[in-house]
């Protein structure tokens, strides 16, 4: 199974765009900071991820406001065919 559920403050919100077929994509990047207890450890826990998203849910993300905190679930994908990076692909976003 491949699903991601995280919350942050979007740090990055990038301009609608469209696929060459039309689809409407946005694309932002989402800042997570809190704590996790990890072999009874409690660490402190933070980072940066690009998410993406595509038809109606791409118009939401890109009319949200950098420092708009989210909760958002989705799938991990690399980002193209050729590139290793990761991208969070959305099928959810609430503000929190």
């Amino acid at each position: 199974m491949n699903r991601l559920l995280i919350s942050g403050a979007l740090i990055q919100v990038d301009p609608l765009r469209y696929s060459p077929a039309g689809v409407p994509i946005a694309e932002a990047v989402i800042q997570h900071r809190g704590s996790q207890t990890v072999a009874g450890q409690t660490r402190q826990m933070e980072c940066e991820l690009t998410v993406q998203a595509s038809g109606p849910l791409a118009a939401r993300l890109a009319q949200l406001a950098s420092g708009t905190q989210v909760e958002v679930e989705g799938a991990l994908n690399r980002r193209s065919v050729n590139s290793r990076q990761l991208i969070l692909i959305l099928n959810r976003i609430e503000k929190e």
